[in-house]
């Protein structure tokens, strides 16, 4: 395995991001947005709850969207590569297919932390104090143990998001048609299971089969400063982490299949 290779499309799939103004709008913009405006407008509005602002309900799960967004970024840039023959090109190369995923693979977390970067920066500003953070009772080893557990929910759901971008990939001719169809894994995640928390309706069935549900969870559990030791954190990191598993290699499998067609 060569890691200059690997390291050479990290840099190609990180450029991609930045300069493709769709990419870098959508999926990397457009969350930091939302939580600006939804924390201007709610951060002082407690009509969810009298403990918690409805601001503070939703911001986990608009963390959890930014990483759900990562299915349409995905799957717009495979199907585009196979589209003007980028993959083609790449198979006459040295480049292994376990160099092109692992690529693909760092591509992918370096992209939800500077996300969750992006979102909890942003939160800080219009006023979001996640106790883990700021509450005094918490020493700085917790803080970073928080921190720690933060990114890799993040990290962790984003891999299950690659995967649901692989699949949607997997059954599209173009890159404008695997956009379209990416949504199809997107928008049930986003109603049920991101920034508007089915508990508040009283659906938390529905929220329980989707993984942006788990992620916005744990990691909403983490913010309000519940102990580490807590079962609840580690259950929902261990079901994304079997939701990841089970989607991505689902993905790599239908990607494979695919590629050899």
């Amino acid at each position: 395995m060569k890691f200059r290779r690997i390291f050479a499309i990290v840099k190609m799939e990180m450029i991609r991001q930045l300069i493709d103004p769709l990419v870098l709008i959508f999926t990397t913009l457009l969350v930091p947005v939302l939580i600006l405006i939804f924390g201007l407008i709610l951060g002082d509005s407690y009509g969810w709850g009298p403990d918690y602002t409805i601001f503070e309900h939703m911001l986990p799960g608009f963390i959890a969207y930014a990483g759900l967004l990562t299915i349409y970024d995905v799957a717009a840039g495979v199907a585009g590569e196979r589209e003007t023959g980028i993959q083609k090109r790449l198979s006459t190369t040295p480049l292994r297919t376990s160099e092109y995923i692992l690529s693909q693979m760092i591509s992918y977390t370096i992209k939800p932390i500077i996300q969750l970067i992006l979102g909890l920066g942003i939160a800080v500003a219009v006023g979001y104090r996640p106790l883990i953070f700021f509450g005094d009772a918490y020493n700085v080893g917790q803080k970073l143990l928080g921190c720690l557990l933060v990114i890799v929910f993040m990290v962790v759901f984003t891999f299950s998001s690659v995967g649901f971008g692989l699949i949607t990939a997997s059954f599209s001719k173009t890159a404008n048609a695997a956009g379209g169809l990416a949504f199809i894994f997107i928008v049930p995640q986003q109603l049920f299971g991101s920034f508007i928390p089915p508990y508040i309706f009283g659906i938390d069935p529905i929220g329980w089969a989707m993984p942006s549900w788990y992620a916005a969870r744990g990691m909403g559990l983490i913010f309000g400063g519940t102990p580490f030791s807590f079962w609840e954190i580690w259950v929902r990191l261990g079901v994304i982490l079997a939701f990841s598993i089970l989607i991505y290699g689902l993905g790599i499998f239908l990607f494979e299949r695919k590629k050899r067609r």
